[in-house]
């Protein structure tokens, strides 16, 4: 990939985080769907001890699912903390 490419890409990467973030804290401003997305937050997807084997080194699939899972901790974080600014 060219560097142009790479950065055109990081670009929109950002644009749609931000706005991810900003529509995640308008809706959390609802009590419920605070409480979705606080337990959201909590949970996490990641395959955890005996659940899976990974074996000695686990494989691409679970390093990328550990990186997409602290991911959407870190976007719904970020709309908790825009909230709390608003309120």
């Amino acid at each position: 990939m060219a560097i142009q490419d790479s950065i055109h890409l990081e670009g929109r990467i950002n644009a749609h985080r931000r706005l991810l973030v900003e529509l995640i804290s308008v809706v959390a401003a609802i009590p419920a769907a605070r409480e979705a997305l606080l337990a959201m937050a909590r949970d996490n997807e990641t395959v955890f001890d005996h659940e899976e084997d990974p074996g000695i080194e686990p494989d691409a699939a679970f390093a990328a699912q550990q990186i997409a899972d602290d991911e959407i901790r870190a976007i719904l974080e970020a709309a908790m903390a825009r909230l709390e600014t608003r309120t």
